[in-house]
């Protein structure tokens, strides 16, 4: 490696690290942050300084807050709302995708091409017709309302027609001489194969319901059917003074969001790049 690959080299890492900083910083404050008491949040905001990230004095006292509070319940909400779509999304998004992928019907194309437009479309455009919708069959005010909505998942199932698409044909047309029918293949052979996606799929689901706020907002209105997300947002406007308490169950949440990324990123790192790729 000569001098100029020693320097762009160098240039790269310094500018990631850079970046990489930039980035955690708030994330880093807001933790830290979690353990100072109220009236040490700003005390260091002004001047840079060792204690505008450590605090002087370290309490509990902001998670204990949180406990006592509506904060466990509606992360156990937003926790039965994320599993439930992430299981019924693995399932129906997957079938869709093998039967896109491997079956040959009238408007295959067509249905490919609304896959890929349903993803495209601003969640926004259509909530109110949706709100209807949900209201007519009488959802409203339910995890329900929140967990069928976003089973059906675009990206979801595009991940798995690209995927299914590049199963062995071989594969697939011995099992049919073998005798296996369609849901047989898609469960012993389909499926197994395809675990990385299966993780991704799974991860982006989980942290797309764990972070959901807007469509709870809209459908959500009695206390106990309350989500994670909406919960922080209204402690935030009751308690508009009570930052510590506020970055405690912030931290709280993040971290919940976190620890399934980190566990699965190299599976979904390398599912959406096969996507790209094939």
């Amino acid at each position: 490696m000569g001098r100029r690959d020693w320097l762009l080299f160098a240039a790269r890492g310094i500018s990631l690290l850079t970046l990489a900083a930039v980035m955690l910083f708030p994330l880093v404050w807001m933790a830290m942050t979690s353990f100072r008491a109220n009236s040490e949040v700003f005390r260091h905001a002004s001047v840079l300084s060792w204690h505008s990230f450590v605090p002087e004095a370290w309490t509990l006292q902001n998670y204990e807050k949180v406990f006592r509070g509506d904060l466990p319940r509606a992360m156990a909400n937003s926790g039965i709302v994320a599993a439930a779509t992430l299981v019924l999304g693995v399932l129906f998004n997957s079938l869709a995708g093998f039967a896109l992928a491997l079956f040959e019907f009238p408007l295959r194309r067509l249905a490919f091409a609304l896959v890929i437009v349903s993803f495209l479309m601003p969640f926004e455009a259509i909530v109110l017709p949706l709100h209807a919708v949900v209201r007519a069959i009488g959802l409203n005010d339910s995890l329900w309302a929140l967990i069928l909505v976003e089973v059906g998942n675009g990206v979801i199932v595009f991940l798995f027609v690209v995927f299914f698409r590049n199963l062995p044909r071989e594969l697939i047309e011995a099992a049919r001489v073998d005798g296996a029918g369609w849901l047989t293949i898609y469960a012993r052979i389909a499926m197994p194969l395809s675990l990385p996606t299966v993780a991704a799929a799974s991860l982006v689901m989980f942290v797309h319901q764990w972070e959901a706020f807007f469509w709870p907002l809209v459908v959500i209105s009695s206390p106990e059917n309350v989500v994670a997300q909406l919960s922080i947002a209204r402690s935030a406007a009751a308690e508009a003074n009570d930052w510590g308490a506020m970055m405690a169950g912030t931290t709280l949440v993040t971290v919940v969001a976190v620890l399934p990324f980190l566990a699965l990123q190299r599976h979904y790192v390398a599912s959406v790049a096969g996507a790209g790729l094939k």
